[in-house]
């Protein structure tokens, strides 16, 4: 009969623990909690120990008293389970998605190491806290404006494609220097690069051949089947140069390279590239203006949380005039692409200030003042020189009339302002793409400014 009692105690006692495990929450009672050791008396009134890295070039730890578990700032690297009598239990624990599972049949006392993330590591070096520190439109982002702060001095400026220092000279910078536009909670690296691409000495680019109303019906003119698109993501196939065609002009294939010869199909620097669910859609003038530099509110349109309208012909009716003017539908974002590439959101831009815009001239015209100011902007730091033209961005404007109707894509102007100006599809505009890289990357060296950039670990 006691030997029944016995075990059904330690049935009990296991199940307790597997209890406070799995939870988020750390019981309070349990702290503080020493660390465990192998073969060292244990305080059975104490069941595990939280242990976090100090930083990040270090393997000293210590002891995280909170009463929630580490935030992004960490990831999870190991547990260590000792018995009663301090032999290591290995394998005992499993972490998944913020939970810490114990898989036992023995009474254990576990210490839960945490190391400092990607996220934390950007933190160290971000001592101006240019990085935000809650989510902006769904990750975390570096958020600043001239003359507020000098750009060059901001910490998230990033070589890729090359272990080297890229900000050595100019041909490094415009070939390999990008910015972090920011971060997702789960470690991946959103990218811009800093200059424009070039193709030879075109640094000017269509979004697409097709621009007419006629001929943009159905799914022709959206943003998978443009020929901007096709030419970031090394899908085009053609071998015209200049400019003029329809090359690669950024990621590769074996069979047609682009300009970026780091970005070819099979290289290491292509696999660090995430094929990312990019979402796409028409944003119209009325709408833009009804929520006028309010990241907040772009996000959810451009994310698909928010229901708009758009302006577009009727069915069967091939096109608008002054006569016969498109209808205004009720319209909702729920498309996605799966590329490696692909260029801002208006969202993207108006985050380069915290909440999107500066608060205190959002919904009026002196946000785009600010916001020809801000880092994100492409004529930030001198590069891009190319005044006249705008900077392409993947959300269509859609139908648009200055006197004949035609479809067109948003872009940003040099005084700063998401413009419906310079947007016809054949309009030769700058290109910047953006791409999401790997969480399981590693900065090597670097704190993020300009003559000091990240540098990336290839070997994952």
């Amino acid at each position: 009969m006691k030997r029944k009692y016995l075990k059904c105690l330690i049935v009990i006692v296991v199940v307790s623990l597997m209890g406070i495990f799995i939870y988020q929450n750390i019981n309070k009672e349990n702290k503080p909690l020493p660390e465990v050791k192998l073969k060292e008396i244990v305080n059975k009134n104490k069941s595990f120990a939280i242990m976090i890295q100090e930083k990040s070039e270090t393997d000293k730890y210590q002891e995280y008293s909170s009463n929630t578990w580490p935030g992004d700032d960490y990831k999870f690297k190991e547990a260590k389970c000792i018995d009663n009598n301090g032999d290591e239990i290995k394998e005992a624990v499993t972490y998944e998605n913020g939970k810490v599972t114990l898989t036992t049949n023995k009474t254990v006392y576990c210490t839960i190491y945490f190391d400092k993330s990607i996220i934390g590591k950007l933190r160290e070096k971000d001592t101006q806290k240019y990085l935000s520190t809650d989510k902006q439109g769904g990750m975390y982002r570096y958020q600043a404006s001239f003359p507020d702060s000098d750009s060059s001095e901001m910490t998230n400026w990033i070589c890729f494609g090359t272990t080297d220092n890229c900000g050595t000279n100019d041909d490094n910078i415009d070939k390999y220097m990008y910015r972090i536009i920011g971060i997702t909670p789960e470690g991946q690296l959103y990218l811009i690069k800093e200059t424009a691409i070039k193709e030879d000495t075109a640094a000017g680019f269509r979004w697409n051949s097709k621009r007419e109303i006629s001929d943009c019906l159905g799914e022709t003119c959206e943003w998978p089947n443009v020929d901007l698109h096709k030419r970031i993501n090394g899908t085009s196939n053609k071998t015209s140069p200049g400019g003029n065609g329809d090359t690669n002009l950024f990621l590769g294939t074996k069979n047609y390279q682009s300009p970026y010869d780091y970005l070819t199909e099979g290289t290491e620097w292509y696999s660090l590239i995430e094929t990312y669910k990019w979402m796409y859609g028409d944003i119209n003038q009325d709408i833009l203006i009804s929520t006028l530099y309010n990241g907040d509110k772009m996000y959810e349109l451009e994310t698909g949380k928010v229901a708009i309208t758009r302006y577009w012909p009727d069915e069967g009716q091939e096109t608008c005039s002054s006569d016969n003017l498109c209808s205004k539908k009720e319209y909702i974002w729920s498309k996605n692409i799966n590329a490696k590439v692909s260029l801002m959101y208006i969202h993207d831009y108006y985050y380069s200030y915290y909440d999107g815009s500066d608060s205190s001239t959002r919904g009026n015209a002196e946000s785009y003042d600010k916001l020809a100011n801000s880092w994100l902007h492409f004529l930030k730091d001198g590069y891009n020189t190319l005044s006249t033209e705008h900077e392409w961005l993947s959300t269509r404007l859609g139908v648009y009339s200055d006197g004949a109707f035609g479809v067109r894509a948003w872009s940003i102007s040099p005084s700063g302002e998401v413009n419906a100006g310079n947007t016809s599809f054949d309009c030769r505009n700058i290109v910047r793409p953006v791409f999401y890289l790997n969480s399981n990357i590693k900065i090597n060296d670097g704190d993020g400014t300009k003559t000091n950039p990240y540098i990336i670990n290839i070997e994952i």
